[in-house]
């Protein structure tokens, strides 16, 4: 994609929210509607004025759940992609294990964290890494397996340790799916810190969006939806940095 190609984006992609928030504010303004029921892009940034502090505050408490929790998937995630690839017993116990539980319903599950664990922040990071650890299992298994059979023959012909075929042909295959997985992860594991703190929260920003709902503050918890989907933007994008930096190959082979 040319220089040009990409600023005509750019600018088409900020001309269409700026007049989406132009027309939200005129909206709402024109139908008077009430503050509590609606609130215009005014009166969020006007919360954005007055109470960035708290927002901040409430904003790192998310994001430390998310990333820890995210993190912990990430570790845990490549050790069973890798176990199950390698080992038929985990294949045959660990999988469908993995498969069955991921189709409990996470929002039922999240009360029974609060039990075992507590109210504290841990509850909400088992949150998180529960819901991220499915994609990033899936995506590493796929890309421990799918490689062309005749290249791993050839491997297997040249040297016989698994290490060898781990290291230079398994693994690097694997990132671009790795990294994939990673993508859908960190934003499950946003939603994963959310549900755990609209159960048991204390802070963050779900526990803010709660409370503002209780109090009718509907323009707080738009507010704190803001600061929501920035800090899950900022995580995304931090993933697709990393894939980059990390995966400099497969980049260029998706723009030829």
């Amino acid at each position: 994609m040319t220089e040009a190609l990409r600023t005509g984006r750019v600018l088409r992609i900020v001309a269409f929210y700026v007049a989406a928030l132009f027309l939200w504010e005129g909206l709402v303004r024109s139908l008077h509607v009430p503050v509590w029921l609606f609130p215009a892009p005014s009166h969020i940034i006007d919360v954005i004025a007055e109470k960035n502090s708290v927002m901040l505050f409430h904003t790192l408490v998310t994001l430390e759940e998310t990333l820890l929790g995210f993190a912990f998937a990430l570790g845990l995630g490549i050790v069973c992609a890798v176990g199950i690839v390698h080992f038929p017993i985990l294949r045959d116990t660990l999988y469908p294990s993995l498969i069955m539980f991921n189709s409990f319903p996470k929002i039922a599950i999240a009360p029974l964290f609060v039990i075992w664990i507590g109210v504290g922040i841990e509850s909400k990071i088992a949150n998180a890494f529960l819901v991220a650890l499915f994609p990033i299992v899936i995506n590493g298994i796929m890309g421990l397996t799918d490689i062309d059979p005749e290249l791993l023959e050839l491997v297997r012909a040249m040297s016989k340790s698994r290490w060898v075929l781990f290291w230079k042909i398994r693994l690097p295959h694997s990132l671009p799916f790795l990294f994939a997985g990673c993508k859908i992860a960190i934003s499950l594991a946003v939603i994963g810190a959310i549900v755990g703190e609209f159960i048991s929260g204390r802070a963050g920003l779900g526990y803010l969006v709660l409370s503002a709902n209780a109090y009718f503050n509907t323009a707080m918890a738009f507010t704190a939806l803001f600061y929501l989907v920035l800090m899950s933007l900022a995580l995304y994008g931090m993933v697709i940095l990393a894939e980059k930096f990390m995966l400099p190959w497969h980049r260029r082979e998706r723009s030829e």
